[in-house]
């Protein structure tokens, strides 16, 4: 799984970005090189996750020529447009433990890893570029024979209890007070769906960007603004008490994210007994996390606990204002 990790980000490339009124320049991927000598087959890359009140955490990936690679964090905070980290990293790979100096002005993150044994070689400097990657199916127009479910002009095809779910000027509609159901079922075949998490940065856990997709509504995938934390059934990608997602493909609050699914229904005998469970396989942002996973039964929290061959897509209200677009669904043939 760890190998999977570090390749995450290499698949996915680099995309021109408009920032949100929001976004504080800072929070986000950081891809870039080790610039001193003496480091081949090392890598290096960061994730910088805003806590709130100047306060961020930096997440490290040190990688070496297995493919392997250590994940350290550490606690920084801004003053005058600049935050810095420091902390000793342990890198039994790299041969031992390092003291880490490093600063973000912006938008580059600049830093040297200093050994703490002479034998280790000279310190290890290296830049990294916040960086905007784009999801190779964000954007991507319903294929032939698909349903459009949402594409950013009317909510004809929900049902909403109470109508005040709202679409907003950049073709995604905002959750608000309410699930929205779709009107019809449906069952096995193609999913996909756009989201964008908001940028909570004060608050924590299940409380940050905190929504769902229910296929069938009952088979829970969760939305969540995880960046920065390590993979869990309850963050982002996750099927609570069920599946761990197999990578880390999580993008930043307020960029566009994709999930492409595919699902087979649940098979029921003439008696109406289960004699098959349902399949999922999951691509978040482009990267397998769920490899065809069986699903013993439903999730928490969906519109019910029993399992059905065709079922709405319920989309959940958890009290934050996660957006979603271009939604529709491809029937298996």
């Amino acid at each position: 799984m760890r190998k999977v990790l570090i390749f995450s980000f290499v698949l996915l490339l680099a995309a021109p970005w408009s920032m949100a009124d929001d976004d504080d320049g800072i929070m986000g991927n950081y891809l870039g090189a080790i610039t001193s000598p003496g480091s081949a087959g090392r890598t290096i890359r960061a994730q910088v996750v805003a806590q709130g009140k100047a306060n961020y955490t930096l997440v490290l990936f040190l990688g070496d020529e297995n493919g392997e690679f250590l994940r350290q964090e550490t606690k920084g905070r801004k003053k005058d447009d600049v935050v810095s980290f420091n902390r000793l990293v342990r890198a039994e790979s790299w041969g031992g433990n390092y003291s880490l100096a490093s600063t973000v002005t912006g938008e580059t993150m600049t830093g040297t890893l200093t050994p703490s044994k002479k034998n280790l070689g000279e310190p290890i400097t290296f830049e990294l570029k916040r960086t905007f990657l784009d999801p190779p199916t964000r954007g991507l127009a319903a294929p032939e024979g698909a349903v459009v479910l949402f594409d950013g002009n009317n909510l004809d095809q929900w049902e909403r209890h109470p109508r005040v779910w709202n679409i907003q000027d950049d073709g995604g509609m905002r959750v608000s007070s309410s699930n929205l159901k779709t009107l019809e079922s449906f069952g096995s075949g193609e999913y996909h769906v756009e989201f964008m998490t908001p940028f909570t940065p004060t608050r924590r856990g299940q409380g940050r960007g905190n929504s769902g997709v229910y296929l069938l509504g009952v088979y829970e995938i969760q939305v969540l603004d995880s960046f920065g934390l390590e993979p869990a059934d309850n963050h982002c990608g996750g099927l609570y008490s069920l599946a761990v997602p197999s990578a880390d493909a999580i993008l930043p609050p307020l960029q566009w994210q994709t999930y492409d699914i595919t699902f087979t229904a649940a098979e029921f005998d003439e008696e109406g007994n289960k004699s098959k469970n349902a399949r999922l396989h999951v691509l978040h942002n482009g990267i397998v996390i769920h490899d065809n996973i069986e699903l013993p039964g439903p999730t928490p929290g969906g519109l019910s606990d029993q399992e059905s061959a065709a079922g709405p897509l319920m989309l959940q209200d958890h009290g934050d204002s996660v957006r979603f677009r271009n939604i529709w669904f491809k029937p298996a043939s």
